[in-house]
């Protein structure tokens, strides 16, 4: 139901409930509907050996306090998850007009892909059907009230989220994603040491993969999290005693060779870093650090992410010596 149809359809049943009077008398002026405004934009965190992730968004669906589901198009907006990593995101909503109220059971929902049209992936062999879990990506109800705005931001990390299926498709889980409040969220940008780079490649020569390229990842863990020995790879079923990662993001160079990583939109909150350069022995299917080679280098400490006054804070933090303060410049 378009915006305009709801309030078309609240004036009709504010005329109706006023029948019975004289028909001397005038009709009463229906009462606008107060209303806030919403905005949505989706970010993600890149992962190695693919080169677009592109999303084809069809609707936004959610349902009011009175059980009533409400659709509004999208335009079939398409985007690649790609171009927006870290603290970037792309606007998908722009300050539309709700009236005020809760909502529930609120997603997106997406074109499913089949190879030719809708979602994707491309990576070294071309470009494949991308399937998306549920044909939805979830967000988090929310309130409005009169005359206030709203914004929320989608992550979408792929290296929870995206699994090869096959040898040609992949599939998109919800385990990837959250959505946060911008006014309680906080971005995290990591100075790696590299001598914990170098000395990691040099500790695990012989797992390297072909080509000698290690897959250089930081993860992060809830407070909970206190020691490296509690820290498990990208897995739905941890080994007891260990807790799976909530984010993973790649280590990148920039341009003097520094080693450097980002987060964002991290609910504001304690957490904590760890380091590996197997990321390549990290299977998000399987539990690798019981049942396969993978394994936690270092423990880069604990970060608390603050939001600021009105979100999106970007914290530094410096895992082992840093890297000199280069932040990918």
């Amino acid at each position: 139901m378009s915006y305009r149809h709801w309030l078309t359809m609240s004036a009709c049943a504010l005329l109706a409930a006023c029948g019975g009077g004289s028909s001397n008398e005038p009709a009463p002026t229906p009462q606008p509907t107060e209303t806030g405004t919403l905005s949505l934009a989706v970010s993600d965190a890149p992962m190695s050996g693919v080169t677009a992730v592109g999303l084809h968004l069809h609707e936004l669906v959610m349902t009011d306090s009175n059980g009533v589901e409400h659709r509004f198009s999208l335009g079939d907006m398409t985007m690649n998850l790609l171009d927006y990593p870290g603290k970037l995101s792309h606007t998908v909503v722009d300050n539309m007009a709700l009236p005020v109220g809760s909502y529930h059971n609120v997603y997106m929902t997406v074109v499913q892909g089949d190879g030719n049209n809708g979602c994707y992936v491309e990576d070294g062999q071309g470009r494949h059907a991308l399937q998306v879990q549920d044909g939805q990506l979830p967000l988090m109800d929310f309130s409005v009230a009169s005359g206030q705005h709203y914004g929320y931001t989608m992550e979408v990390d792929l290296y929870l989220g995206l699994q090869h299926d096959n040898q040609y498709d992949y599939s998109l889980n919800h385990d990837g994603m959250w959505a946060v409040n911008n006014m309680s969220m906080g971005h995290l940008l990591g100075e790696m040491d590299p001598q914990w780079v170098a000395q990691c490649e040099a500790d695990n020569a012989a797992l390297a993969p072909v080509g000698s390229v290690f897959t250089h990842l930081a993860y992060l863990y809830p407070a909970t999290v206190t020691s490296m020995s509690q820290m498990a790879d990208v897995s739905a079923t941890p080994a007891a005693g260990r807790t799976a990662p909530v984010a993973v993001a790649p280590l990148r160079q920039d341009d003097q060779g520094n080693w450097y990583f980002g987060m964002g939109f991290l609910p504001a909150g304690t957490y904590r870093v760890g380091y590996s350069c197997l990321g390549h022995l990290d299977d998000p299917q399987v539990d690798d650090t019981t049942n396969g080679s993978f394994s936690m280098y270092a423990d880069a400490g604990s970060v608390t992410i603050d939001a600021g006054t009105t979100g999106g804070t970007e914290t530094v933090h410096r895992c082992g010596m840093g890297n000199g303060g280069h932040h990918g410049g």
